[in-house]
């Protein structure tokens, strides 16, 4: 057992929630000097692209890849879409872990309806974490940051809501 984080893909992306999902993980990830790497770990840059977000933390700071796919799974003999059953990664509180956060986070608030609020309406059907609120608060404010959101609400607590205006009265006190 580990800090994980899970979820679960409803259905393919369209188009148009793919490319700002990937907007949105390049603006998340742009800082990360030094502390992300391709999914092996081992100094390659990160992906992001038309398929897949695929990254870990580097060297002794990787853990568990993170990646989320475009499309669902197929099966290779029917050629149909399936459900894999979810997704996860443990970060062990790697420095990297902010960034799967950060990722989770805007993914959660990709479309207007949150995936536990409306699951036909997005692409996942959950995303869930057995952390708690502290445990993601640098990543949803690290999101809230780079993507200039007005607003995010917290996939794990669906209370917890940050605006841009709530970081920048953290960053003066």
């Amino acid at each position: 057992m580990g800090y994980t984080h899970y979820w679960r893909q409803n259905r393919n992306f369209t188009d148009a929630e793919w490319k700002e999902f990937v907007r949105l993980t390049n603006l998340i990830i742009a800082d990360n000097k030094g502390i992300l790497s391709d999914g092996f770990g081992d100094g390659g840059r990160p992906e992001v692209n038309g398929e897949h977000v695929w990254f870990n933390g580097l060297g002794e700071d990787s853990h568990e890849t993170f990646r989320i796919t475009k499309n669902l799974a197929k099966d290779r003999y029917k050629g149909e879409s399936f459900d894999m059953g979810g997704d996860f990664c443990k970060t062990a509180h790697k420095p990297y872990d902010k960034y799967v956060v950060a990722v989770l986070c805007a993914l959660y608030n990709l479309t207007d309806s949150p995936p536990q609020q409306n699951r036909s309406a997005h692409p996942m059907e959950s995303i869930s974490s057995d952390g708690n609120t502290s445990d993601w608060t640098d990543g949803l404010f690290h999101s809230v940051r780079s993507t200039r959101k007005e607003s995010m609400i917290c996939p794990i607590r669906d209370v917890v809501c940050l605006s841009y205006v709530d970081y920048l009265d953290r960053e003066a006190s």
